[in-house]
């Protein structure tokens, strides 16, 4: 007589243990992939941000040298010693000035930027910049604010007046072959007046940009 050996069938509630597990890995599996899309999708934003705000800050450039360019040939004049509001220049600093422009806590006075009158601040004194220079290919508006770093309008050499002043090194020579400019006896100026130099540049995508620079001439 032959025996035959049957194994019994397997429980149905393992074969649906194996569905519930096979679906988490799938959720799981889901998650990870959104997560990484995600991750890599806020990269990409914040170097494209990194990338126009660099852009916005080497525009600020010409800014600079166009406020230079402003000034060169009037440094030596009496037109420095007057506020110039029409072109973007004051002869004195102004007290808790607002760079960026106005709302800045603890300040009483800002720059209008947005032509909007510094935000409708009619109480504080609102500070023109300087008109826009042209756009440039990259879409960049560029504007500049000259402060000259004293006191009051008027000559530096006023008494009621005070100045920061550049004041070159005396002594010394350059004769014995070291390249000391400021030292030199060839590189004497006379005691100059710094001038604060603060650019603003709104570019794409609402980038905006400051930038400030101090020069004496």
């Amino acid at each position: 007589m032959s025996r035959r050996t049957t194994s019994p069938p397997a429980p149905a509630r393992l074969a649906g243990a194996g569905l519930v597990i096979a679906l988490v890995v799938l959720v799981v599996m889901s998650l990870s992939a959104l997560a990484l899309v995600r991750t890599v999708s806020a990269g990409l934003l914040v170097s494209g941000n990194f990338a126009f705000r660099q852009a916005a800050v080497l525009a600020a450039d010409a800014g600079g040298e166009a406020a230079i360019a402003w000034l060169t040939p009037r440094v030596e004049t009496a037109a420095v010693l007057n506020h110039q509001p029409e072109a973007g220049y004051y002869a004195s600093m102004t007290p808790g000035l607002a760079f960026t422009g106005a709302g800045a806590a603890g300040t009483t006075a800002a720059i209008d930027w947005n032509d909007d009158r510094c935000g409708a601040q009619a109480a504080s004194p609102c500070l023109r910049p300087s008109p826009p220079l042209p756009m440039d290919p990259a879409g960049h508006v560029v504007r500049y604010l000259i402060e000259r770093l004293c006191r009051d309008e008027g000559s530096p050499e006023a008494a009621a007046n005070s100045c920061l002043l550049f004041r070159p090194a005396q002594g010394g020579s350059a004769r014995r072959g070291q390249l000391s400019y400021g030292a030199s006896t060839r590189f004497q100026p006379d005691d100059a007046v710094y001038y604060r130099i603060t650019v603003h540049v709104r570019g794409p995508r609402h980038t905006t940009a400051f930038t400030q620079t101090l020069v004496h001439f």
